[in-house]
This record gives C-alpha cells, structure tokens and sequence, in this order.
C-alpha cells in the first residue's frame, strides 16, 4: 500500500446494527471528491444474545465492498476481539481506515523540507462542543 497522506482509523458506535446505505453514499461521495481515499472497513455486530458477528467491507455488499477493495489487512479479527466485550446488546460499530488525500499537497511540502508527520490527533466533535461551553462559562 502506497500512502501519500495521514491515514485516520475511525470507530464509531451505532445504538442498533441496521445500516441502511447513508454512510457509504456519503463515504463514496468524499472519495469521488478526492478528500479521502477509503483503505478498509468493517462492521461488528452483538446481538440480544450477546453473539457477536463481523464482517469486513468486502462482504458487506456490492457498493461498500467496491468503495474498499481488496482489504488492506489494516482492520483484522484482533481488532474485533478488542472492540467487541465493550460493544452492548443489540448496538454495532464501523471501523474506517482512510487516507486524507486531501492532504496530499501538504505532506508533500512537509516532506520536501525534511519534515515528517509524528502525530496527528482527531478530536471528536462532541468534545469541542463540550470544550467551547466551558470555555464561555469561565468568561461569564
């Protein structure tokens, strides 16, 4: 695998296990736009019985599985194994790996002055929404 930008591991929790398509629409959208480059997904399922199911996104179905390709080997049953005792009944997770693309260019620059990217950190939204309100409460 060739990569020419920051790569993100992405989880995110679902309260049920139906995907239902938004998702992968919207991921498809982004990668025709060149924003990101999608190297890998899978799903993990726990039903009411706390039996756990998973599948990567080439057994997901025609368009998630064609977005990714051939798995990257990235996303693997370890990482299942690790995410799944913490999962509830009846709840899922999706886990992406993507690429940033969109900061092709800028790595590139980086990288023509020597430079390396050591650590880049996502911060969910919620935790700046949350941030910011304590923000205003100090300077009330």
């Amino acid at each position: 695998m060739n990569v020419s930008a920051p790569v993100e591991l992405l989880i995110v929790e679902f309260g049920d296990s139906e995907f239902t398509g938004e998702i992968v629409a919207e991921l498809s959208r982004l990668q025709d736009a060149g924003t990101i480059n999608v190297v890998d997904a899978l799903a993990v399922r726990k039903d009411a019985a706390g039996d756990i199911e998973w599948f990567e996104a080439v057994d997901a179905g025609a368009e998630l599985g064609d977005l990714v390709g051939e798995p990257s080997g990235l996303l693997a049953e370890d990482d299942v194994a690790a995410i799944a005792d913490d999962l509830e009944p009846g709840t899922a997770v999706g886990m992406l790996v993507f690429e940033h693309t969109w900061a092709e260019g800028l790595t590139g620059a980086i990288r023509a002055k020597g430079g390396r990217i050591v650590e880049m950190t996502t911060v969910p939204p919620a935790a700046v929404e949350e941030l910011v309100a304590l923000i205003s409460e100090e300077e009330e």
